[in-house]
Formats: structure tokens, sequence, C-alpha cells
């Protein structure tokens, strides 16, 4: 049960990640300004990062 809840987790927050860096970047190229689309591309990021350790740790548990 743990690994499927992790497997849930890591997808909502990867997708979650790729949604703040669509909006980043939609923003950039439509005329955004730089704090728009730069606080969208940190959180994006903190979003993937936060993925990525969720990932680290089902590895961990196999």
């Amino acid at each position: 049960m743990q690994k499927s809840l992790l497997d849930g987790i890591i997808w909502l927050l990867f997708l979650g990640g790729l949604v703040g860096f669509v909006m980043a970047l939609l923003k950039l190229f439509g005329g955004g300004t730089p704090e728009e689309y730069g606080v969208l591309g940190i959180g994006g990021g903190f979003w993937l990062i936060s993925s990525a350790v969720a990932i680290y740790i089902r590895n961990r548990l196999a």
C-alpha cells in the first residue's frame, strides 16, 4: 500500500510541477512581468524537486 500511495503522490507532484512550468512559460512569452513568471517557475521547480524526493523514498523502500 505504501508504494501505491507514493506512486500517486509522485504523479501529483510531477504533474503539478509541469503545470507550473507551462504557466510560467505562457507568462514569459505572453507578456507577463518577471515576478509573475519567476514565482510560477520557482513554484514549479519546487514541485518537481518534491517529486524527485518522493521517487527517491519509493526506491529506498524497495
